[in-house]
């Protein structure tokens, strides 16, 4: 029986800079080595505040989880 291994989770964050010539302007900051027990509450608190402490606003937050698949 096939089984994935947790290894390691990542959030990436957008923040939002602002507008140029009518574009939008983001930029990326991502936070690794999240622990696999950090449940949705636990990372939106975390990210809330993050977002206390950025010089830009937090228009969206994906979360990536990196695994090894066992067979």
């Amino acid at each position: 029986m096939a089984n994935v291994k947790h290894l390691t989770s990542a959030l990436r964050l957008t923040l939002s800079l602002g507008t140029v010539d009518g574009k939008s302007v983001t930029k990326t900051v991502s936070v690794s080595k999240i622990g696999a027990a950090a449940g949705a509450e636990n990372l939106n608190a975390l990210v809330g505040a993050l977002g206390g402490l950025l010089e830009y606003p937090v228009a969206s937050v994906k979360k990536y989880d990196t695994g090894l698949l066992e067979g």
